[in-house]
């Protein structure tokens, strides 16, 4: 049996992630782990440094999915470019202030970089368009700038 790569652990993630399976998701921590949302400036770490991102983005995007388009394996990292697709229905704390519900469609360009090791993440970066996001969500901010 071939052992799987770290492109199909992310593969897999990801299908995880449109799922809403939480304990898979979860299983992608360890104590090593980091998750920096680039967009936001703030890093989680520890066990719980993977799955609490995405239970964020669940909670203001509940049918939130991810889109793969491309995928690179470099051996113990992983870069995944795509495009987020979701509903604001939860309330968002974003860096531009707290974002009532709008019910709005939105989509959402992102580039994440992971380091895995024995099977986990250790590392994640996740890029995103806040600046593309925020406009969708809040677009009376526009005529504000």
């Amino acid at each position: 049996m071939n052992a799987k790569t770290n492109a199909d652990l992310i593969r897999a993630l990801y299908a995880a992630v449109n799922a809403k399976d939480l304990a898979t998701i979860a299983s992608y921590g360890c104590a090593d782990s980091e998750w920096l949302d680039v967009p936001f400036n703030f890093t989680s770490t520890g066990e719980n440094a993977i799955i609490d991102p995405w239970r964020a983005w669940f909670d203001i995007f509940p049918d939130a999915t991810c889109e793969v388009r491309s995928l690179v394996d470099m051996g113990e990292y992983v870069v995944a470019q795509g495009i987020g697709r979701g509903t604001h229905r939860g309330v968002f704390h974003s860096p531009a202030g707290k974002l009532a519900p709008s019910g709005v469609a939105m989509q959402v360009n992102f580039c994440d970089v992971y380091r895995l090791k024995d099977g986990k993440i250790v590392r994640a970066d996740s890029y995103f368009d806040f600046y593309g996001l925020l406009m969708q969500l809040a677009p009376e901010l526009k005529a504000a700038a």
